[in-house]
């Protein structure tokens, strides 16, 4: 009876706990240049992909982001930014570190 008891309460406490929502996708983009962007209300961003190495004047480059004032640059430069996807939340801020820098997001709705 005590382990009915425990279970049932036990039962209770996780049925109040709630999620901080779920993720609706709402559309692709494609950004490109050193144009600031912000995460709006209500959204989260996942940065899929950075633009590819180019050629500089002989030299090479790779392309960096902004990402809410600091500057990342991929690891094949040997920066910080992370070979995987990186997740913005609302209010975030990212732009290309210059003009030939592009990148790709996925913007999805934050759903209760």
């Amino acid at each position: 009876m005590k382990y009915i008891v425990i279970f049932f309460l036990t039962m209770l406490s996780i049925s109040g706990l709630e999620a901080q929502g779920n993720l609706q996708f709402n559309q692709a983009l494609l950004f490109s240049g050193t144009t600031l962007n912000t995460v709006p209300a209500g959204k989260v961003w996942k940065v899929e992909n950075t633009g590819q190495s180019y050629t500089n004047g002989g030299s090479s480059a790779y392309a960096s982001l902004v990402i809410n004032g600091q500057n990342w640059f991929p690891q094949a430069s040997g920066g910080t930014l992370p070979s995987g996807s990186i997740w913005l939340p609302a209010g975030a801020t990212i732009a290309g570190w210059s003009g030939t820098t592009q990148y790709n997001i996925i913007e999805f709705n934050l759903v209760p």
